[in-house]
């Protein structure tokens, strides 16, 4: 009901305002509480007192139209009594009592007005005659014009085009000009006849001879719609217009005709005396319409900020969050680099606005203050502290905008506030979609940087890589940074550990690998003198590269280890290994190698004759070598030594 209560509240400074009118029956058509309908009742009776009685049946009909029930019946009557008593239309009055009966049958107050309009009917010119015969007896000017009035109304309704009509209201105006019922009808009369000249004659004879302001008003607002629309005299119609100002600097209708008029000719400062003289009528800032008006046009017509700051600075009483208030103050203390004086009015602004969830169009005004608020105390000179709680603002508000993260990691950095930015960061890793892996890892990298850069925080470096590569056991970067911190901070268990990890990724290249297959054996070695441990590595590294000087080089580490720590088949083994590659006396002294340490150090006879065995089938040029070296010394006694056991044989063959 808001809408039509706003509507009435206009229509009662400006009757003839069509489209408030057409507005007004469009938003009835949506209901009428209660309260719609008593302030629709209040408005019916101001204007039928005003003696506007064609406003007040057209608020008649709107509120018919939305209207259905008992109720529909009342106002039918109401609307027959209108017509009847006022606008003197005795058919469509009759037709309204007699709708009236069929929405209430038996309604005795429409059957009572039926029947006292067909007895009128049957006997109106008697009615008439008498008036006309009291009035010409008549001494007393009051008593004599109302009797005309009552003779011309009588004729109106039951012979409305006959010249009596028009007849009796010019006595009743001749007996007493101030009969403004009278002057009405006539003018109804004139109106529809389109005699406009005698009206013009007629509305000038009432202002001349009208007892009340508001009298003299109305006519000379009839003056004024006649010189404009009918009589071609537009410069007519501006002084009467003028006139109406004179007396109520804020009639809505002179005031809209003027202003009109004004604009037209850019006649600015003409239109602002005409606003101000209507806003200090009205008794001060009560009228923002007005007020926005004054202030608008000293701002962008006349250019002048300081007068126009006064009625803005009023505005905003009314209004703390009005858009065109904002504007002009964003261009009035910019201009002045008054920053913190803008910052201060948009505040009041963002706590004036309803709460955030209110509505989308609220919610969107809020959000863009409270972005400008940030954004002007960021750019205001000295310490970030306003423009951070600003941005602290919008994120609380909206924890998804990115604007507000991106200017918070902004100012955090330049004022070197190191843990609200981790904070912030490590937020927003958290917020982030579990799938969303990749920006996770780059957020923690910014965290990394501030904890190694910033903190000099070695063990929350190290933590941050080893999140890195939880959320991402392949991510390269962080095995490497992370190793060369190790290497750094001399944490060689640790370091061996990542080294691991980064010799098993499928994305390192297989010289990378066997590289750090090497370095991770050193590091047992020459770091914590672990030749046990060493081994694996090398032994992977092996497997990776079986030729080559990566291989040779482990070899040589292998074979030192498997020296030094007895592990002779593991020996034995590597140099198998050596022996499948080597040709030449080089193979056979391998084998022969092999072969020793088999008899020699592990005790495996057997193992150790497959051995020589193997050199004698590769020795094609030297047999009696080969057998010397199986028999023995070759001097006769081998059947002797073939009579021994096993054991012996193959120690001699070994030895030998």
């Amino acid at each position: 009901m808001a809408d039509l209560l706003q509507f009435l509240a206009i229509l009662d400074s400006d009757p003839d305002d069509a489209a408030v009118l057409s507005a007004l029956a469009d938003s009835a058509t949506r209901g009428i509480d209660a309260s719609g309908a008593q302030a629709l009742g209040q408005a019916k009776k101001s204007f039928r007192d005003r003696g506007r009685f064609d406003v007040a049946l057209r608020l008649l009909d709107v509120e018919l139209a939305a209207t259905a029930g008992p109720r529909r019946a009342d106002l039918l009557i109401e609307k027959g009594q209108l017509l009847d008593e006022e606008l003197l239309d005795e058919a469509a009055a009759a037709r309204c009592y007699e709708e009236a009966l069929g929405v209430r049958p038996g309604d005795e107050t429409a059957a009572e007005a039926l029947e006292q309009i067909k007895m009128a009917r049957d006997n109106w010119k008697k009615f008439a005659a008498k008036y006309i015969d009291e009035a010409k007896a008549s001494t007393d000017r009051s008593l004599t014009t109302q009797l005309y009035l009552s003779a011309a109304k009588t004729w109106a309704r039951y012979a409305p085009e006959s010249p009596e009509v028009e007849t009796y209201l010019r006595r009743a105006i001749d007996a007493d000009p101030r009969n403004a019922p009278a002057a009405w009808h006539l003018e109804r009369i004139l109106r529809v006849s389109a005699r406009w000249g005698e009206l013009g004659e007629l509305l000038a004879h009432r202002i001349d001879n009208a007892q009340r302001k508001e009298d003299r008003i109305a006519a000379l607002l009839g003056l004024v719609d006649l010189t404009r629309t009918h009589l071609g005299e537009p410069e007519r119609a501006i002084e009467h217009a003028k006139k109406v100002i004179a007396m109520d600097p804020a009639q809505p209708q002179a005031l809209r005709i003027l202003g009109d008029a004004f604009e037209q000719a850019e006649n600015w400062q003409a239109l602002v005396t005409l606003y101000a003289g209507a806003l200090k009528a009205k008794g001060g800032d009560g009228d923002l319409g007005l007020l926005l008006q004054v202030g608008m046009l000293l701002w962008k017509r006349l250019g002048d900020l300081d007068g126009a700051e006064d009625y803005f600075r009023r505005i905003r009483k009314l209004d703390l969050a009005h858009p065109a208030a904002l504007d002009f103050y964003r261009a009035y203390h910019g201009a002045r680099g008054e920053t913190q004086k803008l910052v201060a009015i948009l505040r009041q602004a963002e706590k004036a606005l309803p709460p955030a969830g209110t509505s989308p169009a609220s919610d969107a005004r809020l959000r863009a203050l409270t972005i400008e608020i940030a954004e002007l105390s960021e750019a205001a000179p000295g310490t970030p502290d306003k423009a951070i709680d600003a941005w602290k603002q919008l994120l609380r508000a909206d924890p998804t905008s990115t604007e507000a993260r991106d200017a918070l990691k902004r100012l955090y950095r330049k004022a070197e506030r190191w843990n609200p930015l981790l904070d912030l960061l490590k937020d927003e890793v958290e917020r982030l979609p579990e799938g969303d892996v990749r920006a996770k890892v780059e957020r923690l990298y910014e965290v990394v940087a501030i904890y190694r850069d910033k903190l000099r925080q070695d063990p929350m470096v190290l933590n941050t890589y080893n999140a890195i590569l939880k959320l991402d056991p392949d991510d390269r970067r962080a095995v490497d940074e992370l190793a060369d911190k190790y290497r750094a901070m001399g944490r060689w268990q640790d370091l061996i550990g990542v080294l691991a990890r980064k010799a098993e990724l499928a994305a390192v290249p297989v010289d990378e690998r066997t590289a750090i297959l090497r370095e991770t054996a050193d590091l047992w070695i020459e770091r914590f003198g672990n030749f046990a441990q060493a081994i694996r590595p090398l032994e992977r590294l092996l497997e990776l590269a079986p030729t080559g000087a990566e291989a040779d080089g482990a070899i040589t580490r292998l074979k030192d280890i498997y020296t030094r720590r007895r592990q002779w088949r593991q020996l034995i083994g590597l140099l198998a290994r050596e022996a499948d590659t080597a040709t030449g006396d080089d193979r056979r002294h391998k084998l022969s190698e092999m072969a020793r340490l088999a008899a020699e150090r592990v005790g495996d006879n057997r193992l150790s004759i497959e051995i020589h065995n193997r050199v004698l089938d590769e020795s094609s040029g030297d047999d009696d070598r080969a057998r010397d070296a199986t028999d023995g010394d070759g001097d006769g006694d081998g059947g002797e030594r073939r009579e021994g056991p096993p054991g012996d044989q193959a120690r001699d063959a070994t030895r030998a």
